[in-house]
């Protein structure tokens, strides 16, 4: 049989090693899964005579498919017919559609997570060890083949006639592989060492076990680590060190099982051979039992553990104000010790240092002067007071207001400092009013006592720039592309005037509303007045960022020339209408991050699950992490054919790798303009 397009598949298709099944000859073919890699579809077997579950990834026409496909389908074979891992049976090539599809074990009774949601009310802790020795039996024999996971979560761990099965082997690797990729996993259940340097930090058996001690949480309580947060928010969390707490009638040797897991330190946690051998000598006579819980409904109580400073470092804040809610707990994570704080804490304004890779400890007490002004001159807005919200990005809403008469934007934000909080928004309603910034209102709190909060701003029922490009540059006059440019520009002069900084300039934060720029003043901008510190603690997209911000790691702080540079990358992509990068591998086919970029880029845009697209989305971000060194090196996009050599000098010079080299606002405005004089004269004569 030959194939369109796809060499890939014709290797798979010869290979006499592979055992081949006739995809005409399944039948009752129905999707159960879809998601950022792959879709899965149940079918019924005629050859094998049961169910199976057919996995096909997505990208069959990517340059590193069979690269994918034939790590996962070799991980398979060398842990398979094992009781704990998901059986193999081989593949199947649907020619018709040119798709190739791994026939698996069907688990009948879904993943864990939701079989836990399902059914934990009827799980006794018999059970529940049980349960938690099967993942470790299969881990077992996956680390005793040398193979590690590296993607062990909730949902890759299915349910079968009572017993325990992980899959999911595609993200597994034999530890004599180099690959570090940021690729897969989520976040809650992610080794935090790797999460804070993915690029030099190598998953390791370690790595999983991690995993296992988080999910050995799970199974105690029955809900997912961290449930209903965002992922990005996850990952901040989980990389200053933040860990579940036990819940209420867990056995104290089991506490200590997955708390010894989950220390931070690799080389502090146990063996898949250790774990092994505790559970099957775990005493369930002693019981956990927290008596400053006194919530009634303690099944959905769960807290927050805390990895704090030893030496007495939260003496050093006092709480301005306090707010009745459940008592929290934390633990020290080392030394399993437990602190109680009492029936009227909250972390939003008790100052905690928290241990992690982010440098200076923050804190989320505030002085009494912002907290009046948190509470008398900002507005305000009830959370209840917003209708028809309906999610329109990562974390970003449109809404209603009860009276109906006005729509706004909700974007929420996870604020690590209080008092630069209080300060930025000082600042952004001091600005004036402009056309081609978003407007702000005020702010709103889901939770009051936690540290998410909603800016409620201007809504625009615009799309972003980069969507408007894809679906509207061809029919984009260069008069037309200057026109966007101008206005970009001219906004960043607004911002520039009142000292802010952007920081976050990228042509996903830049809407397009009745033909005019839209520019969200809430990025991750910085005051020039307090140079050295990043609210929201986030680089922004990789692609518009200062190559020294990437290179100085921390020691450098965004300027004006930062904002300057992404301005430069934007006009760009408004001369080519494609995403900076977009075609990575042309600039260098050897390196492998570039197409495994591509792919999961590829992947996300056809994750038909929009969870799961978020969680591709996500990503993506980290993935874009190995982009650093390539612009740091001073790589850039080509001019493209038919772009006037005075607007290609101006996004150039913007880009330049010295910030003191790069123009002013004012300069850029300058020049765009003459551009646009030079065009009017053509288009006139």
């Amino acid at each position: 049989m030959s194939f369109s397009n796809n060499e890939d598949l014709a290797r798979i298709d010869k290979d006499r090693n592979i055992q081949k099944h006739v995809y005409n000859k399944f039948e009752d073919i129905a999707p159960i899964a879809s998601g950022a890699f792959g879709t899965v579809n149940r079918a019924y077997s005629k050859d094998l005579k049961k169910h199976v579950a057919l996995k096909c990834l997505h990208n069959t026409n990517s340059n590193n498919f069979y690269k994918i496909f034939m790590n996962e389908l070799q991980n398979y074979n060398a842990v398979n017919h094992h009781e704990n891992i998901i059986n193999f049976y081989g593949v199947s090539i649907d020619y018709s559609t040119e798709k190739c599809y791994l026939v698996l074990q069907y688990a009948k009774d879904d993943n864990l997570r939701t079989y836990l949601r399902n059914n934990f009310k009827n799980l006794d802790w018999e059970t529940k060890i049980k349960m938690a020795q099967d993942i470790t039996n299969g881990l077992y024999y996956m680390h005793e083949k040398n193979i590690v996971h590296r993607d062990l979560h909730s949902k890759n761990v299915l349910v079968h006639e009572e017993k325990l099965l992980i899959t999911d082997l595609g993200l597994s690797q034999t530890l004599e592989s180099n690959s570090n990729s940021m690729a897969g996993g989520m976040y809650a259940y992610s080794d935090p060492q790797y999460l804070r340097n993915h690029i030099m930090y190598k998953r390791s058996k370690a790595s999983d076990i991690y995993s296992l001690g988080v999910l050995f949480w799970e199974l105690s309580s029955g809900i997912p680590p961290f449930d209903n947060l965002l992922s990005l928010d996850i990952l901040e969390m989980v990389k200053s060190g933040l860990r579940e707490a036990p819940i209420n009638g867990t056995p104290e040797d089991y506490i200590k099982i997955y708390s010894n897991a989950w220390k931070d330190n690799p080389k502090q946690r146990p063996t898949i051979e250790d774990i092994r051998g505790s559970l099957e000598n775990i005493q369930l006579e002693n019981i956990y039992n927290n008596s400053n819980e006194n919530n009634e409904n303690n099944e959905n109580n769960h807290y927050i553990q805390i990895e704090v400073y030893a030496n007495n470092q939260l003496n050093k804040f006092k709480p301005m104000k306090s707010y009745d809610r459940d008592s929290m707990s934390m633990m020290s994570i080392e030394s399993n010790n437990q602190i109680s704080l009492g029936t009227s804490i909250s972390l939003s304004n008790l100052g905690i240092a928290v241990l992690g890779n982010l440098g200076e400890s923050s804190t989320l007490s505030l002085n009494s002067s912002d907290q009046e002004y948190l509470n008398n001159e900002l507005k305000k807005y009830g959370y209840n007071v917003f209708e028809n919200l309906k999610e329109i990005g990562e974390s970003v809403y449109n809404a209603t207001l009860m009276n109906g008469e006005q729509k706004v934007t909700l974007k929420s934000i996870v604020v690590n400092s209080m008092e630069l909080f209080v300060n930025e928004l000082k600042k952004h309603l001091n600005v004036k009013s402009h056309e081609n910034i978003i407007k702000f209102y005020g702010i709103s709190q889901k939770d009051l006592n936690s540290r998410n909060y909603i800016l409620v701003l201007e809504c625009s029922n615009g799309e972003t720039l980069r969507n408007y490009l894809k679906s509207d540059f061809k029919n984009l006059k260069w008069s037309d592309k200057l026109k966007l440019a101008q206005q970009i520009a001219k906004a960043i002069e607004h911002f520039h005037s009142s000292d802010i900084i952007h920081g976050d300039m990228n042509s996903e934060n830049i809407l397009i509303h009745n033909d005019t720029i839209k520019i969200s003043n809430f990025g991750i901008s910085k005051l020039v007045i307090e140079p050295s510190i990043d609210l929201l603690n986030s680089l922004g997209l990789i692609e518009y960022s200062d190559p020294m911000l990437l290179e100085a790691k921390g020691k450098f702080s965004r300027t004006k020339a930062s904002d300057i540079y992404s301005v430069g990358i934007l006009l760009w992509e408004i001369s080519s209408g494609k995403i900076p990068y977009d075609s990575f591998e042309s600039i260098s086919q050897n390196e492998k991050n570039t197409k495994e970029i591509k792919e999961i880029t590829d992947n996300a845009k056809e994750a038909k699950d929009e969870s799961k697209a978020k969680e591709a989305k996500n990503k993506i971000k980290a993935k874009e992490l190995d982009l650093i060194s390539y612009i740091i090196k001073g790589i850039r996009e080509d001019p493209i054919e038919g772009t006037p050599q005075d607007y290609i000098k101006i996004y150039q010079d913007c880009w330049n790798q010295k910030p003191d080299q790069r123009p002013d606002i004012g300069k850029v405005i300058q020049d765009l303009e003459y551009v646009a004089e030079i065009i009017a004269e053509l288009i006139e004569s």
